[in-house]
């Protein structure tokens, strides 16, 4: 199929996708079988209740500035053939979400939004390393040769990220744009 991937249509693109996400989410399933995690598309009321960690953190600084249900809207309509999303629960709760875009040539995969719940009980293994883990099964699907980690939320998550292999990109007033790692 990559070779016609230009050719396709709207729905066949769309398909496409769909297929390559359920593959991933039971690869996920499957690798962190011992967490009982679960992996699914992102669902309005998955989307719902992440907003509502803002109230949780216990450090203001590391909750996400962006709305989950305002991302729902747009990846659910605007960018839905290409989207890379994730919810992930444990347990039947939600504990990490990751909105993603796949570029027009698949060059790059654009993670715009992830995060993790920011209530961890017995230092399970860490939500977002599973996201990244997803994420990267999915570039490499789709041949990409780069993920971009899009506004990072903080400097403590720039050098997480960085911690992981990242590469962070600055704008000229020296603030980080976005990470990079090389497939």
């Amino acid at each position: 199929m990559d070779s016609n991937y230009q050719s396709l249509t709207w729905r066949q693109m769309a398909s496409y996708h769909e297929e390559l996400r359920k593959e991933i989410f039971e690869k996920v399933e499957s690798r962190y079988s011992f967490l009982n995690i679960k992996a699914n598309e992102i669902s309005y009321k998955n989307s719902v209740e992440a907003d509502s960690w803002k109230k949780v953190w216990d450090k203001p600084n590391r909750a996400a500035s962006w709305s989950w249900a305002d991302l729902y809207h747009e990846y659910h309509t605007r960018g839905s053939a290409r989207r890379f999303d994730m919810a992930l629960s444990r347990n039947g709760g939600l504990v990490g979400l990751c909105y993603g875009m796949m570029e027009r040539d698949r060059v790059i995969l654009r993670l715009h939004a992830v995060e993790r719940t920011p209530v961890q009980s017995n230092a399970i293994s860490d939500y977002i390393d599973i996201n990244l883990y997803a994420a990267n099964l999915y570039a490499r699907l789709n041949n990409t040769r780069e993920i971009w980690i899009c506004d990072p939320v903080s400097p403590a998550h720039t050098r997480m990220y960085q911690g992981k292999g990242y590469t962070p990109h600055e704008n000229y007033r020296g603030t980080v744009t976005h990470l990079v790692v090389k497939l």
